[in-house]
C-alpha cells in the first residue's frame, strides 16, 4: 500500500509538470498519464529491485545483507500482490514462536509462499520449492539468493541433502522455513496427504513447528482479484516436536488444517 501510495503521488507530480510544460496537452490526458507514469516507475523500480538482489552472492551472505533483502522483500510483496488484486489477511500470528520455526501448510496455488511472506512480516521466511520453480528466468535466481530451496522428491539423495539444508538454515542461520507437506497443488478442495519427511527439517534444527491453513475467494471488487486468509492453526513447540514422530506430526498438522477449513 506504501508503495502504491508513493507511486501514484510521484506519478501525479510527473503528470503535473508534463502538463506545465507543455500547454498543448487537453485535460483528457492527465489521467493517461499519471496512470503511465506510475506504471513506469512501479516496473523501474521492480527492476531495479531484481537487479539489486542477484548482485548479491550466493551461499550465506552476511546477516545485514541478508535482513536488508529480505525487508525489500517485505516492502514489494504487498505491493505486488496488490496490483495482481490479491488481497491478504492473517490471524492467529501472535501465536507464532519468536525464534524460527518450521512452517507448514494446505498447498492451494503457485501464490501459496508470496501470500504467507506477506502475512508474516519481519520473520525472514524461506521455503522448500519445486525445482522448476526455482529455474524460472529472473525470479528463480532471486528467490535462490533469498536461500528458498528446491527439493526433487524423486530423488531420495537430493531430497535428503535438502531437508539437511533446511534445518541448518532455521538452527544456524536464523531463518524460518515454509514448506508444503502435501508436496504438489491438489486438483481438488480434497487436502493431498502429507509426506512425512518434510517434518524431519524441525527434527534436525529442535524447532517450533507453526501449522497454518491458507484459503482462497474471489473478490468482490475485481473480477480476476482474490482474497486470500491465512490463519495459524496451531503451534508445536520444541518439546512436542522432540515427543512426536514426523508421521505423528504429519497427522498431527493434517487434520488440524482439515479442521480449521470446515470451519
Amino acid at each position: 500500500m506504501l508503495l502504491t501510495l508513493l507511486f501514484s503521488l510521484l506519478g501525479g507530480v510527473a503528470t503535473a509538470l508534463t502538463y506545465l510544460g507543455c500547454r498543448c496537452l487537453s485535460l483528457w490526458w492527465l489521467l493517461p498519464l499519471w496512470v503511465g507514469y506510475a506504471v513506469a516507475l512501479s516496473l523501474v523500480f521492480l527492476l531495479g529491485v531484481i537487479l539489486m538482489i542477484r548482485l548479491f552472492p550466493l551461499g550465506d551472505p552476511s546477516p545485514r545483507r541478508r535482513q536488508f533483502s529480505h525487508g525489500v522483500v517485505d516492502l514489494i510483496l504487498p505491493w505486488l500482490l496488490l496490483i495482481l488484486g490479491m488481497r491478504v489477511t492473517a490471524t492467529g500470528t501472535d501465536t507464532l514462536p519468536t525464534i524460527p520455526f518450521l512452517l507448514v501448510g494446505n498447498h492451494r496455488s503457485a501464490f501459496d509462499p508470496l501470500c504467507t511472506i506477506t502475512a508474516l512480516p519481519g520473520r525472514n521466511m524461506v521455503f522448500v520449492a519445486k525445482p522448476s520453480v526455482l529455474n524460472i528466468p529472473v525470479i528463480g535466481q532471486v528467490l535462490r539468493r533469498l536461500s528458498f530451496l528446491s527439493i526433487d522428491r524423486e530423488n531420495a539423495r537430493n531430497a535428503v541433502t535438502t531437508i539437511k539444508q533446511a534445518a541448518h538454515l532455521v538452527a544456524d542461520v536464523g531463518l524460518s522455513v515454509g514448506i508444503y507437506p502435501e508436496g504438489t497443488r491438489s486438483k481438488t478442495e480434497e487436502m493431498l496427504p502429507f509426506h512425512a519427511g518434510s517434518f524431519k527439517i524441525a527434527k534436525l534444527a529442535e524447532c517450533p513447528v507453526a501449522v497454518v491453513s491458507i484459503r482462497y475467494e474471489k473478490s468482490r471488487i475485481l473480477p480476476w482479484g482474490k482474497r486470500v486468509h491465512i490463519h495459524v492453526v496451531e503451534v508445536l513447540d520444541a518439546d512436542a516436536v522432540a515427543q512426536h514422530s514426523t508421521g505423528e506430526m504429519a497427522e498431527m498438522a493434517k487434520e488440524a488444517i482439515e479442521k480449521d477449513l470446515k470451519k
